[in-house]
């Protein structure tokens, strides 16, 4: 049984299934393990980024990252696929089906493995041709390049067959596996960190290499526990089902579209940036979507944990269930973000500088304007799991992604009329990040029945007032004192305890503070009987 509250705020009891009973349990549960497995990433990722800088160079960090970007533009199909076969497998999983379980994974496999041979067969001929003929190279390091370029072009064949394999544990819910492989990724990469200075030979082809490795090893992994665990991963066979075939390329083909403007928004501006500029302003973009990355990550482990249940919550019609879920994750995804985004924010050149030492131009103000970007669009992307839910998204695509796409044309436009401004492609990307929250907005009021007006009221509205008044408390509070680590503490500690009183005072509804104050009560209760007896 779960509550709801109404327009009067009068409580109203709704029966669910047993099975979905405690998934506000399941969701808390599995958004802190990929806590833990996000925290274990950053920590290695901000020890070996500065090794990796220093050993291989700006220049060679900035090839790698724009080269590897030739291949990852294609990981659109990986995501696209992803999200299809997470969205059946949980769909199969919500109506109790076994037949269809073992028949959705077996037709996943089976078109991952088509689609790898054509990624295969189309970046060869074509990202080939554009790294040795059109991309800003020095000449001395193209030989290095086409290493990289093959060995990313292996990682990501390897990555894309294991996705079916992912799909089925984030739908299974088993988010403790991806914690347990966090410890062995770690440990691998940084052994590939501390190790790459020793090596003679040529060190951007080593780290491509060692990270080829690494791949290949998770996705062992992966497989070995998907066949234990999950029945619909025992028996794989070719499985040509015409009606779920075309389905799944139907819901496809749509989502590609979205996955197309996002890989094309940040690789794209890559390129661009690399065709203007050269790799040394490569290697701040790479810095800052790492950066980026991190904090895209924290809000992304909730839709993670709370996806596969707003779908097996509209598989058995519990559309009140899923909003009210829908809502409280995306104030949770927004709140989490601000308390991370506001210090990251505010003291972000002595971060930068602790951590880099050496830190390249531009890449401060390229972070801060990715920040604000994605804080923006966190106000409205779990709408997007409730339309891969309901399997609506050709509209909803049209729209956001076209959107979307007129990235990288303005883009490039403004820096053929103003070629020294290095910002102008980011400020692009702000300013259409707005226009794409409200055609999102817009075709879910016509798509998805949606309450625009409570949803503007509850997530939109609470969270950017809460957030400027947060900002510009934290601002006042530290702005006099002298940039050096001990701001950084100070700010971190403001911040928290501001953001925390505006969550509360403005962020979370009268129910929500309410039901706050009794599971803390029950918790001090049955600390206190424990203590007695």
């Amino acid at each position: 049984m779960i509550y709801i509250y109404n327009e009067n705020m009068i409580i109203v009891k709704m029966d669910l299934p047993e099975k979905f009973q405690s998934h506000n349990k399941v969701i808390a549960k599995n958004t802190f393990l990929l806590y833990i497995r996000m925290l274990f990433l950053i920590l290695v990722q901000l020890y070996t980024v500065p090794i990796i800088l220093r050993t291989l160079g700006v220049e060679d960090y900035g090839i790698y990252n724009v080269v590897g970007g030739i291949v990852s533009m294609f990981s659109f199909i990986g995501s696209s696929l992803a999200s299809g076969s997470q969205r059946f497998i949980a769909f199969a999983l919500g109506k109790g089906n076994k037949k269809d379980l073992i028949e959705v994974f077996n037709t996943t496999v089976t078109i991952y493995y088509i689609i790898g041979i054509i990624s295969f067969l189309v970046l060869e001929l074509l990202g080939g041709w554009f790294l040795n003929f059109k991309m800003n190279i020095p000449v001395d390091r193209l030989e290095a390049a086409n290493w990289t370029f093959q060995l990313s072009l292996l990682a990501f064949l390897i990555s894309l067959t294991s996705i079916p394999y992912n799909s089925a544990i984030i739908a299974h819910e088993k988010m403790s596996l991806f914690a347990y492989l966090a410890l062995l990724e770690c440990g691998m990469k940084l052994i590939i960190a501390i190790s790459l200075p020793l090596f003679l030979c040529d060190h951007l082809i080593v780290y491509s290499l060692f990270l080829c490795i690494v791949t290949v090893i998770i996705r062992v992994v992966y497989q070995v526990y998907c066949h234990r665990y999950f029945v619909e991963c025992r028996k794989l066979s070719l499985c040509f089902n015409s009606l779920l075939r075309k389905k799944m390329i139907s819901y496809t083909s749509w989502n590609m579209i979205g996955s197309i403007a996002l890989i094309l928004r940040q690789q794209g501006l890559n390129i661009v940036l690399n065709l203007f500029f050269g790799p040394f302003l490569n290697a701040a973009h790479s810095i800052a979507q790492q950066l980026n990355g991190v904090l895209t990550q924290f809000v992304n482990n909730i839709y993670v944990a709370s996806r596969p249940q707003i779908t097996k919550l509209y598989a058995t019609q519990q559309i009140d269930s899923m909003w009210v879920l829908v809502i409280k994750s995306s104030k949770m995804s927004f709140f989490l973000l601000t308390y991370l985004s506001i210090p990251a924010f505010i003291e972000l050149d002595s971060i930068l500088k602790l951590w880099l030492k050496d830190v390249p131009a531009y890449t401060v103000a390229i972070t801060r304007l990715f920040i604000a970007t994605v804080l923006i669009e966190t106000l409205v992307n779990q709408l997007i799991g409730v339309f891969q839910a309901a399997n609506k998204l050709k509209i909803y695509q049209i729209f956001s992604s076209t959107i979307l796409l007129l990235i990288i044309p303005i883009s490039y436009v403004l820096l053929l009329i103003f070629p020294d401004n290095p910002l102008l492609p980011y400020w692009v990307s702000l300013i259409v990040s707005i226009f794409y929250i409200s055609s999102i907005m817009c075709v879910s009021k016509i798509q998805l029945n949606l309450d625009c007006g409570d949803y503007f009221y509850k997530v939109i509205l609470k969270s950017v007032i809460g957030f400027a008044i947060s900002f510009v408390c934290v601002y006042l509070c530290i702005y006099r004192i002298e940039a050096s680590l001990l701001r950084v503490a100070i700010t971190v500690i403001i911040s928290s305890i501001i953001v925390t009183i505006s969550v509360w005072t403005i962020g979370l509804e009268a129910s929500e503070r309410k039901l706050v104050r009794d599971i803390i009560g029950r918790k001090c209760l049955y600390k206190w009987k424990n203590q007695k007896l």
